[in-house]
């Protein structure tokens, strides 16, 4: 039997992110294209600093990205990244990453 303890989250230097949006079910297969080459221009890019990761959640259009960073955000020098925020207005109209507090996190 394995016990896992889970420990009070410590607050860190560290900034979360997350942008959540819903977009027409036709529009799914779309955004999810663009989420592949935003992911694939971070990974080529390589910056340090940074956890991303991009989740659709349920069948019905709903998507979550959380970006973790350690320092300024380096999306901004990646043209892929500013392409996708762009093209945020169509899918889903105006929407703005909100600022949160990671009060726990397990890895592993």
């Amino acid at each position: 039997m394995t016990t896992t303890t889970l420990h009070a989250f410590e607050e860190t230097d560290m900034s979360v992110q997350i942008l959540r949006f819903t977009t027409a079910p036709e529009r799914i297969p779309e955004v999810e294209q663009a989420v592949t080459k935003l992911f694939a221009a971070v990974d080529a890019a390589g910056p340090e600093g940074i956890d991303y990761t991009a989740m659709r959640v349920g069948p019905d259009g709903e998507f979550v990205l959380i970006l973790r960073l350690t320092d300024a955000n380096p999306l901004l020098d990646i043209p892929e990244a500013r392409e996708f925020r762009a093209r945020l207005a169509e899918w889903a109209g105006p929407v703005a990453p909100r600022p949160a507090v990671e009060l726990g996190r397990y890895t592993r």
